[in-house]
């Protein structure tokens, strides 16, 4: 069942909302990929609106003048109403939607996630110097936090880090894991390579691939390599 429906943004500010959410989300964006992982787990009805950062309308502006995305507009009894930063629409989210708890409900499980997501904050930062550029630099900023989540995993015993099923944390780092996967276009034999060296990672991104929610708002590697290219070109840091 499809709980959400997709649109380009127009010139013109979308209709009050009624009865679901609405995400402003930059196409190829991970961070809005996050929350569109974070919406579909939760089984909430929501709609898509498609953002071009190159041009972006005035009434957007209005709204956001930080010009912050992903946004998720909420409906509420006083008008709509607005969120940003991926991390705090997630947490929102699990704590509006009972359905489906994707947070640990031990306290200090939950806190040692979010410090892992923090953490995770290395990966992103090495994923875009290979994009930019130091490749070897960025390499290795990504098997240093690779090996601090191989490590955690082994540590839990299980196939996910929220136990027999994907929960947050999982959910929040897999944009950029299956973004991952296009470096093996830079360099096949190296990317499998160090693909070995994290063993219950790889089983990890595996299964991450197989899940249903994963495989809604999945890209392949090709489709990454080709935006990251013209990203780079256009300087639209908006994608990255």
């Amino acid at each position: 069942m499809s709980y959400y429906q997709e649109r380009n943004v127009g010139p013109m500010s979308p209709p009050a909302l009624t009865d679901k959410l609405r995400l402003y989300h930059v196409d190829m964006n991970p961070y809005g990929h996050r929350v569109l992982l974070i919406l579909e787990a939760k089984k909430a009805k929501y709609e898509v609106y498609k953002l071009d950062p190159l041009r972006l309308p005035e009434w957007f502006r209005s709204k956001n003048p930080r010009l912050k995305i992903p946004v998720l507009e909420i409906p509420t009894e006083n008008g709509d109403k607005y969120l940003f930063e991926s991390v705090v629409i997630c947490d929102y989210l699990d704590e509006k939607y009972t359905r489906n708890q994707l947070h640990s409900r031990d306290p200090y499980v939950k806190a040692q996630d979010r410090l892992l997501i923090e953490r995770f904050n290395e990966l992103i930062k090495g994923s875009l110097e290979c994009f930019d550029t130091n490749f070897a630099f960025g390499s290795e900023q990504i098997i240093q936090t690779l090996n601090i989540f191989e490590k955690e995993l082994a540590a839990r015993g299980t196939n996910y880090f929220g136990g027999h099923r994907p929960g947050m944390l999982d959910y929040m780092i897999w944009p950029w894991v299956e973004r991952l996967y296009l470096l093996r276009s830079v360099n096949e034999r190296k990317f499998d390579e160090k693909k070995g060296l994290f063993p219950n990672f790889a089983d990890w991104g595996d299964q991450m691939q197989l899940d249903d929610v994963v495989k809604k708002h999945a890209n392949s590697p090709q489709e990454y390599f080709d935006y990251y290219k013209n990203a780079r070109t256009h300087s639209m840091g908006y994608y990255l």
